[in-house]
């Protein structure tokens, strides 16, 4: 897929990311493009700019922000869950996501 070829972005928000993080080039003399570290930057001030990322609820009220925890883990069970990830392309986070909520859905006392 070339440049003129990219998805509708009205439509498929995966085959668009997929474009842009795959196929999609960026002209060499390119005075507004952003590559690497620059890139990073000025996408972090756009997501602050409109308030954060979209919340994970799709039932959050807009600018709500998905509450973040951290969690230390040992070195063999991080590796373990950075295989599951690439095994299933997805991201760690997606996979944590699934691994916690399966664990409480098991644990709760409503289940």
């Amino acid at each position: 897929m070339s440049n003129t070829d990219k998805p509708d972005a009205g439509t498929d928000y995966d085959a668009l990311s997929d474009w842009a993080e795959n196929e999609m080039t960026l002209p060499a003399a390119s005075k507004t493009a952003k590559r690497g570290r620059d890139a990073g930057a000025a996408g972090r001030a756009l997501l602050d700019r409109v308030a954060g990322r979209p919340s994970l609820d799709p039932d959050a009220e807009p600018g709500t922000e998905s509450p973040v925890r951290q969690v230390r883990l040992p070195v063999r069970l991080d590796a373990r869950i950075d295989a599951i990830a690439a095994q299933q392309g997805r991201s760690r986070s997606a996979v944590l996501r699934d691994a916690v909520a399966e664990y409480a859905d098991a644990h709760s006392m409503n289940a």
